[in-house]
C-alpha cells in the first residue's frame, strides 16, 4: 500500500487526457502472499529498492499508454515544469498546460503556439518572474528572458510538432522543485468520439 502511494503521484497521478476522471478510475495492487519472500516490516527497507522501482516503471510505462492512447488522441505529450518554488505549484502549472483545450488543439493542429503555453501558466495565479521564464518545444529554446529566443527557428520548431511525440518544458527559475505530466491532443476524432455515442 505504502509503495502504490509513494509511485502513484507520478505515474497515474500524472496523466490527464481531457481533464475529466470518471467515477471508478482507479489503480490497485495486490499482494498473493505465494512468493515465499523474507518478511518485510517497512516499506522503506533496503531490500525494496529494487522493486519499488520496478513497480515504478511499470507504473509510469501504463500511465503513459493511457494517455497515448485516449480518446482520438493524436500526439502523446510530456509537460515538464522545473524549478518551480514548490512541487505543489510545479504539478499545478503542468496539470494547466495538460488540460488547455487551447494548448491541446494547437497541439493537434502542429502549432507551436507558446503563447498559450504561457496563458496556461498565467492563469494558475502561481507568482512567476517573467524574466526568469524559458519556455522549450522539444529541445528547442522558444522564450526566454520575457522574449522570443535569440536563435528561435520557426520551420524547424514547426517540423517538430509533426512527431507523434511532443515535449514541452517550462523553467521557472525559482526553486528546485519538479513535475512532469503526461497528456494527449485534443482532436476533432475526439470530439466526434464524444458526440456520437450515449452512455
Amino acid at each position: 500500500k505504502n509503495i502504490l502511494k509513494d509511485t502513484i503521484e507520478t505515474t497515474f497521478n500524472a496523466i490527464s487526457c481531457d481533464g475529466d476522471t470518471s467515477t471508478n478510475d482507479m489503480v490497485s495492487i495486490f499482494a498473493t502472499n505465494k512468493a515465499n519472500n523474507s518478511e518485510i516490516k517497512s516499506h522503506k527497507e533496503k531490500k525494496l529498492y529494487d522493486f519499488k522501482a520496478s513497480v515504478h516503471e511499470v507504473l509510469l510505462n501504463l500511465a503513459k499508454r493511457v494517455a497515448a492512447d485516449g480518446e482520438g488522441a493524436s500526439k502523446f505529450v510530456t509537460i515538464n515544469c522545473q524549478k518551480a518554488k514548490t512541487v505543489a505549484d510545479a504539478k499545478k502549472i503542468c496539470f494547466s498546460i495538460s488540460n488547455s483545450a487551447l494548448v491541446k488543439t494547437a497541439i493537434a493542429g502542429e502549432d507551436p503556439n507558446w503563447g498559450r503555453i504561457a496563458m496556461a501558466i498565467g492563469k494558475t495565479e502561481i507568482k512567476i518572474d517573467i524574466q526568469k521564464l524559458t519556455i522549450f518545444f522539444g529541445p528547442y529554446k522558444i522564450f526566454s528572458k520575457n522574449k522570443l529566443s535569440e536563435d528561435y527557428d520557426e520551420q524547424k520548431v514547426t517540423d517538430y510538432m509533426k512527431n507523434e511525440s511532443i515535449e514541452i518544458t517550462v523553467d521557472i527559475g525559482m526553486g528546485k522543485k519538479n513535475f512532469t505530466t503526461y497528456t494527449m491532443d485534443l482532436t476533432k476524432d475526439y470530439i466526434e468520439i464524444n458526440a456520437d455515442y450515449r452512455s
